[in-house]
């Protein structure tokens, strides 16, 4: 499970950290961190016999809260929702914060975290 996903947000983080990026490093890492976050939210899917490429996110997190840990699901559509709101550009709203953004990584790292303590466990339903 840590490949792409673990990338993803590694870089979302290494973003934020960067003392040479501009104004815009907020966003972009919520960017990296929203891509790693549907892998995740996509693998599991998979991992649940549930695989659906080609729906929207929102159906998946559907799925996850059916199939899995609601808790889980719950924790991940906050992350996405934020994201999301985070990724995109409104004329009358403030760029995310990199507090704001750095909590949502750690948010999903965790899911990545919790989702690789299952595959160790033998987990997965």
């Amino acid at each position: 499970m840590r490949t792409d996903a673990a990338e993803l947000i590694s870089s979302a983080q290494s973003v934020l950290s960067s003392k040479g990026t501009s104004g815009l490093s907020s966003r972009m890492a919520a960017f990296l961190a929203r891509q790693a976050l549907e892998e995740v939210v996509s693998q599991r899917c998979a991992k649940l016999r549930a695989s659906a490429p080609r729906s929207p996110m929102r159906t998946k997190l559907l799925v996850l809260r059916a199939l899995d840990d609601p808790h889980q699901a719950d924790v991940a559509a906050m992350a996405w929702n934020r994201l999301s709101n985070a990724c995109h550009v409104h004329a009358y709203e403030m760029q995310p914060s990199i507090s704001e953004v750095r909590h949502l990584c750690s948010v999903v790292d965790s899911l990545l975290a919790s989702d690789a303590r299952t595959d160790a466990e033998g987990g997965g339903h």
